[in-house]
């Protein structure tokens, strides 16, 4: 029988790679030798989490009920009425990675190659008030697209007082809640994620003798409090929420549409959701050859006179009335 030293092989990729999945499934608390499976909660976080022992940087993603293992893919055309729309960036990601992290390092490709837009259209996974603010600042373009939704419990109802019923006097470092009463702290901060923030804090006989407080807090002994973020920030994102609801708005948002019919071609067509080979560096080479090839399909069906579809409709959502 041979005996098999594992240092003679330290330093092997391959049998690091293994080292490591070991690590994340098996653990010996008890007493060297004895290996236990690892629970969930004590399983390593996604992010060094490897998903296969072919490609250590595979990992799992999850978009509303769609799970997968492997990478992501950021595709930006253009949707000009009167031409053809074609593919002009495309960004390759761990599959975990947010959308929203993505905007800075899209629009600087863009700019790199002097295809940067005056607009640049997105949906609310690509917005945020954050980007809002940078990319006209930095990068002289104009974000558009969807945000989030206040998730304060008083806009989720519709009712009571939340962040907008405070007016701020950014110079005077004062809020005043909508019964007239000024703060008594303002707080400034920062977030977990790093972010600026300030938290002013009202004063607690204030509300405890306020008449409206069942509008304003639920809490039956603190003071109300709020947060928001840094001056430039806060007014992007108030801005874009009522911007939102506007007919405008909703009539220019709807070319946005079209890209999902770019990645219903890529996927049913060009099978971009087929990696053929191993890491990102070759996966996001993959992604261009395909953006090439489709932006070729579409040249071609341009020059022979086809122009753009619109949205198909079912047959059963034909028959129903307008407006329903």
């Amino acid at each position: 029988m041979c005996k098999v030293e594992l240092r003679e092989y330290r330093g092997n990729p391959a049998v690091e790679i293994l080292r490591r999945v070991w690590v994340q499934q098996f653990h010996a608390p008890d007493a060297p030798g004895v290996a236990h499976l690892r629970e969930g909660a004590d399983l390593p976080p996604a992010a060094r989490w490897i998903h296969s022992p072919y490609d250590a940087e595979v990992r799992y993603g999850t978009k509303r009920s769609t799970h997968w293992a492997g990478f992501k893919v950021h595709l930006t055309e253009t949707c000009d009425p009167e031409g053809v729309h074609l593919i002009t960036q495309v960004q390759t990601t761990a599959a975990l990675a947010g959308d929203v992290t993505q905007v800075r390092a899209i629009q600087t490709e863009l700019q790199a190659k002097g295809l940067a837009p005056k607009t640049h259209i997105g949906d609310a996974g690509y917005t945020s008030a954050e980007e809002f603010v940078t990319s006209r600042t930095e990068r002289g373009i104009e974000l558009f697209g969807p945000i989030r939704k206040d998730n304060q419990w008083q806009a989720q109802a519709a009712q009571g007082y939340g962040l907008t019923a405070f007016p701020i006097d950014w110079e005077q470092h004062s809020v005043t809640c909508p019964q007239g009463k000024q703060r008594r702290y303002w707080k400034p901060g920062l977030a977990v994620c790093g972010r600026a923030i300030t938290k002013a804090v009202f004063h607690k006989a204030d509300c405890q003798s306020c008449t409206v407080r069942s509008l304003c807090t639920r809490s039956t002994e603190e003071p109300r409090s709020i947060t928001f973020r840094e001056r430039a920030e806060h007014a992007a994102l108030q801005q874009a929420r009522t911007d939102q609801q506007s007919a405008a708005f909703k009539a220019a948002i709807v070319v946005r549409a079209g890209v999902e019919g770019t990645i219903s071609q890529g996927v049913r067509a060009f099978e971009v959701r087929q990696t053929r080979y191993i890491g990102l560096a070759r996966t996001h080479l993959q992604h261009i050859l395909t953006a090439v090839a489709m932006n070729l399909v579409r040249l071609v069906a341009w020059w022979q006179g086809a122009q753009h579809a619109g949205t198909r409709m079912s047959h059963f959502a034909v028959l129903a009335p307008a407006g329903t």
